[in-house]
């Protein structure tokens, strides 16, 4: 850097400018017991939501003759990300049950069109009083579309970014809806819930993001 004064005299300096990287943090989510992991279930017109349900079914059945449909809400605690972060990765990684409880008790994935949908949940809710009837709607804004399978079992690393990025940004994080897209019977996906036995087969999430 060069200095000049107003008699002409001038002397110059260096100067080091010494910037930064970004920081990348990982936030990597499994709890166990998740009491914010709901099977919202319809049986015979009534609720009959079972909430430390070791699957965390989406379905579309039968039992006993009577149509059961079950729909899934599951949230995980973003509150250590800082809402100005910028999120580059976020997966939601899901096990298929290989020991169904539900469905046809053999194949955690069933019927002609299994796609399900992941969704933001818009409002916030209540694990200890939400039901079929009360449950909230899902954003189709930056939904993620889960393709049909014809595997009987199918583990997934589903990319939620878009998702994970409007909780934390607009602090709106009440979760993920999940739903299949033709709830028709006979039509499954199951997965094991946190509440499962297995630990690593637990729902997981796991986020990158950058803070400057």
């Amino acid at each position: 850097m060069l200095v000049i004064d107003k008699s002409g005299q001038s002397a110059t300096d260096t100067v080091r400018v010494k910037v930064n990287p970004p920081k990348i943090f990982t936030l990597d989510l499994s709890p166990t017991d998740n009491p914010y992991e709901i099977p919202l279930t319809l049986l015979g017109g009534a609720d009959a939501t079972n909430k430390t349900s070791v699957e965390e079914p989406l379905a579309a059945w039968t039992i006993g003759g009577t149509a059961v449909t079950v729909r899934n809400l599951l949230k995980f605690d973003l509150s250590s990300i800082p809402a100005n972060s910028i999120i580059l990765s976020a997966d939601l990684h899901m096990s298929s049950d290989t020991i169904p409880l539900n469905g046809d008790l053999v194949h955690a994935n069933y019927g002609t069109d299994n796609s399900f949908v992941v969704q933001q949940v818009a409002t916030a809710w209540d694990p200890a009083t939400v039901t079929w009837f009360n449950q909230s709607a899902g954003l189709t804004a930056n939904q993620v579309v889960v393709p049909n399978t014809t595997q009987p079992f199918l583990n997934l690393d589903i990319n939620v970014a878009n998702l994970v990025a409007a909780m934390v940004n607009n602090n709106q994080n009440y979760g993920f809806k999940l739903t299949l897209q033709s709830e028709v019977e006979y039509t499954s996906r199951i997965f094991c819930s946190s509440y499962y036995s297995v630990a690593s087969r637990h729902p997981r999430l796991v986020v990158k993001y950058e803070v400057h």
